[in-house]
């Protein structure tokens, strides 16, 4: 996923309003590759109780310079983090990579492979770097995106899009002309294994890429973030690999390609577009495709309940796709609900422009379009599918309607996803059917395209099957602000289960993240919040807070929770807000109380100028289940249904022996909380990983990455 090359994280502060007072990423030969082995990190001599308080002091005095660090997502110590790569179980472990720039908080060529390693997604420990650059080979300005597989023989194996800058005159010649994408950089596919450690902590580079250019003569606008699964022959002998490309076809729209083979290390053969659109309604360019068979759950509240931790399902439909007054959504509005302009995307250095200049953003359909091919599927297990015959078409379109209908949960049971053109653009999915004899997925008669998070920060997703089977995801989670004097950018979100209740996806925090909480539970119970008033949640104090609430309309048209802003200088206040009437979640940016909760006309050609971020949900009338992880500056809110709304709050510094500056709020009548309860939640950081050899951090870490840098590259000294 390269298009944040266009991209440079810079947000224009909204009006500095509050509510009320404060309350608290040539030759056909491709450059060899040099094997390398990644560095070591840990501190110098020291005994294990040094390490830890060395950690906390860090965390500490971190937090004490910057309120909004969140203590609960995976992210590096410090510098850029953008799309989780990888994520594998391992003897035991989870570990997830990134993309990470180590010297700087904005995304810049040099990008490495961040890592980290955690035996319970509870309690995490920093790796150090798994992939570095290497100078004059494939990758010589970017370890790109990939993913991390355990092969047949029980090795893991990383692949990853290596790039090199035209402009490097050390990583030799172009490739020809009929391979030759004319992007600034040239993208080749390479792989790494571990070097027999257990903990993945040293990885070496094969010296022979995985392949070396795309296919020739083809239209792509982009070949990388490669994603293997495992997939059953054609002719229904025997397994074998597949390896799915994100790409895109100049002037029609985003693609993915396949790759098939019986090997991980090479004899990779094109076996087409498994999917591609007709248009650019869904972006020009599909990029960090990944492919799923999701595992059925039944909707029974109990074990609904027991899932979220507490939280039940209200609702099993959804919708596609509509902004919250219900009109189609473009990439457009929806970089300007998530508080970005065109601006951002149009004439800065390395931005979307300038790189990627053959594409541009384009708007995206509220319903699921036209699309010709089909995807392949991501399983360890797939099952034997009824195929769509060849007759019928790419779809199910010429078949009677009430076959279609009796078909339509069996179809419905592959999850595709896709993040178009750049990280201001929402990630999209689909739920459809795989054909396996011909690798395809059937677009026409999906379910889609949807928006995988209602918010405006989760991008670039990435999920692994762990050893207990469940699908997990992760999602790389932007900031919301300018770069300033924090040292860090960006985090990952908390990882998600994923599965189908009816043909309805559900996403919700893994059972894990709730050993993150602590100290005495607060809790509320048959609360009534009288309209346009705050009822604080006293007694309840902290900034990473597990909150979960089950609200019951009453005669109120929207509820929700306000969490006020410290500082005056920031963004400060918003609220996450549920309106039944317009069936929309939505966070609420700087307006008066008793505004946020204005309906707005479905027809009206502006909105009321509050920033809004958030979507629909088709729930009932009834009572709406919440459970919000609030980790400082980042939010993220889970529904009983499903759906999540990832975003950031910056409240800024709290006063002293301030409380969660919290409250209840209601519009157009008095709401219930029927239940509320709220735990603090420890940070998930052990002590750095400590290697066998002893070196310090800043030799092991800001040394290699100025030394691999060739000329040329714009993090080169």
């Amino acid at each position: 996923m390269r298009n944040l090359a266009l991209h440079r994280q810079e947000v224009s502060c909204l009006d500095k309003r509050h509510f009320g007072k404060p309350r608290r990423r040539s030759s056909h030969r491709a450059c060899k590759p040099i094997t390398r082995r990644a560095p070591c990190l840990g501190f110098p001599n020291g005994s294990g109780f040094k390490q830890d308080l060395e950690t906390m002091l860090d965390m500490a005095n971190s937090l004490r310079h910057d309120p909004e660090k969140p203590v609960f997502h995976v992210m590096p110590r410090h510098g850029w983090i953008n799309d989780p790569n990888g994520p594998v179980f391992y003897e035991g472990k989870y570990h997830v990579f990134y993309q990470h720039i180590i010297n700087g908080c904005e995304w810049d060529f040099g990008i490495v492979w961040g890592h980290a390693a955690s035996s319970d997604l509870v309690h995490w420990e920093h790796m150090p770097p798994a992939l570095l650059p290497t100078p004059g080979g494939a990758d010589a300005d970017g370890c790109f995106s990939g993913c991390c597989i355990v092969d047949e023989d029980g090795t893991p194996i990383i692949l990853y899009t290596g790039v090199r800058l035209r402009s490097n005159p050390e990583c030799g010649p172009l490739p020809p002309a009929e391979c030759d994408l004319n992007l600034p950089f040239v993208e080749t596919q390479l792989a790494a294994v571990p070097e027999g450690d257990p903990t993945l902590a040293m990885w070496s580079k094969r010296e022979e890429p995985v392949l070396p250019m795309p296919p020739p003569d083809m239209p792509l606008v982009g070949w990388r973030d490669p994603f293997i699964f495992e997939i059953k022959g054609k002719q229904g002998n025997g397994r074998e690999w597949g390896m799915l490309m994100g790409s895109g076809l100049k002037g029609q729209g985003g693609a993915i390609m396949i790759y098939r083979s019986e090997s991980l290390y090479g004899g990779w053969r094109f076996d087409g577009m498994l999917c591609e659109a007709d248009n650019t309604e869904t972006g020009a360019m599909w990029e960090c495709p990944l492919l799923l068979e999701l595992t059925q759950t039944q909707a029974n509240p109990k074990a609904s309940a027991q899932a979220t931790g507490g939280i039940q399902s209200i609702h099993d439909s959804h919708t596609q796709l509509p902004t919250p007054t219900g009109k189609p959504a473009s990439f457009r509005e929806a970089r300007n609900q998530g508080g970005q302009t065109d601006k951002a995307v149009e004439s800065e250095p390395g931005n979307f422009q300038e790189m990627f200049g053959q594409i541009e953003p384009q708007p995206i359909a509220s319903t699921s379009g036209k699309a010709a091919g089909g995807v392949s599927l991501l399983s360890r297990q797939i099952s034997d599918l009824s195929v769509v015959s060849q007759d019928s078409g790419s779809g199910s379109a010429q078949q009677p309607a009430a076959q279609q209908q009796r078909q339509q949960p069996r179809q419905h049971t592959h999850f595709l996803c896709i993040s178009p053109d750049a990280p201001t653009n929402p990630v999209l999915y689909w739920l459809g059917a795989f054909d396996h004899q011909n690798t395809k997925f059937i677009l026409e008669g999906a379910k889609g395209p949807l928006k995988l998070d209602l918010g405006d920060i989760l991008y670039a997703p990435n999920l692994m099957i762990d050893g207990k089977g469940r699908h997990i995801l992760w999602g790389w989670l932007q900031e919301r602000r300018k770069v300033g004097s924090y040292d860090y950018a960006g985090c990952l979100s908390v990882p998600r289960l994923l599965h189908l209740r009816g043909d309805r996806l559900i996403q919700e925090p893994v059972p894990e993240v709730s050993n993150l909480r602590r100290g005495q539970c607060w809790k509320t119970r048959h609360l009534s919040i009288q309209e346009e008033e705050m009822t604080p949640l006293e007694g309840l104090r902290g900034s990473s807070l597990d909150i979960e609430v089950v609200l019951d309309r009453g005669d109120a048209s929207a509820a929700g929770l306000l969490f006020q802003g410290w500082d005056a200088a920031g963004e400060g206040s918003a609220a996450i807000v549920y309106d039944w009437e317009r069936s929309v979640l939505e966070a609420i940016y700087e307006a008066p109380p008793q505004d946020m909760g204005a309906t707005q006309d479905p027809n009206a050609e502006e909105g009321d100028g509050l920033r809004r971020v958030g979507g629909p949900v088709e729930a009932d009338s009834g009572d709406v289940h919440m459970r919000i992880l609030l980790d400082h500056s980042c939010v993220e809110v889970y529904l009983g249904t499903g759906e999540v709304l990832s975003t950031r709050i910056y409240r800024g510094h709290p006063p002293e022996d301030a409380d969660a500056g919290i409250s209840f709020v209601s519009y157009g009548g008095t709401a219930n909380v029927k239940k509320c309860s709220a735990w603090a939640v420890k940070s998930i950081w052990k002590r750095d990983f400590q290697p066998h050899e002893q070196a310090s951090v800043f030799e092991t870490i800001y040394e290699p990455v100025t030394a691999v840098m060739p000329m040329g590259s714009p993090v080169a000294a």
